[in-house]
């Protein structure tokens, strides 16, 4: 390693010494590490800026099969090229050796897809909760609001605010409803209109259950007679003829 670090060169994954992988991050945060041979594991780095990033293939094994980068994946190493206040653009290169080329829609996904959504997996346990009560100066909803799970709600929570302060604010500033010209009488008169609405939609709910015990009404539901039905789910009124009679009695 220290032959090759003179050199300008260097490796860097899981395998080596820890203490040989911060030698080889301060040396190429420095600058004097040109080419960095490293597995993924490089790529999470915070400060870890490059110039180039090569991609020697754009599968890897996870254990159990060999499966293309995912997004979140990609973007995390392609991320790196690029040197704030050094380079105008970063490059990244993805070598096709041999014969093999990868699928169009295999690199369209894997560059232009949607990143993998990150799920917490705080849990709430008894053991927990007996250890949040030890100590006072932490409450369980303090825990609880400084956990991921909980971030998107707060984040959803805020843009509920803040749209339903803008909701108020255009309502501020629009005049209130005259509607004089339909209801000379004034508002009064909607408040009843409203109502009788309200109890004839009731009253026609409940109108069939009225009707059907009625003996005349079954002779007025005979095959053959014309009957107008309002449908408003094709927006308005059809004429139809009854063809057959079924009544449920449940």
């Amino acid at each position: 390693m220290v032959e090759l670090c003179k050199r300008g060169f260097a490796i860097h994954h899981s395998g080596i010494l820890p203490i040989l992988k911060e030698v080889v991050e301060l040396l190429f945060q420095r600058g004097l590490v040109k080419v960095l041979f490293a597995t993924e594991t490089f790529a999470m780095g915070v400060n870890m800026p490059a110039r180039t990033v090569i991609f020697d293939a754009l599968l890897k094994h996870d254990g159990h099969q060999m499966r293309l980068l995912n997004p979140g994946e990609y973007i995390q190493m392609a991320g790196r090229a690029g040197r704030r206040g050094l380079d105008a653009t970063g490059t990244v290169i993805v070598l096709c050796k041999g014969a093999h080329m990868p699928e169009y829609l295999d690199l369209v996904n894997c560059m232009m897809g949607k990143p993998t959504k990150l799920e917490s997996r705080f849990r709430v346990t008894y053991t927990m909760l007996l250890n949040l009560l030890r100590v006072e100066h932490l409450s369980i909803e303090d825990m609880l609001q400084r956990s991921y799970v909980e971030s998107a709600s707060l984040r959803q929570a805020l843009a509920r605010k803040t749209y339903l302060k803008q909701m108020d604010e255009l309502l501020a500033t629009k005049k209130e409803l005259d509607c004089s010209s339909c209801f000379p009488e004034g508002r009064q008169t909607i408040v009843d209109y409203y109502d009788k609405l309200k109890a004839f939609l009731h009253f026609r709910a409940n109108l069939w259950s009225e009707l059907f015990p009625l003996p005349s009404f079954e002779k007025f539901l005979s095959p053959g007679r014309l009957v107008i039905v309002c449908l408003p789910e094709v927006g308005g009124i059809r004429l139809a003829a009854i063809c057959k009679v079924v009544i449920n009695n449940m």
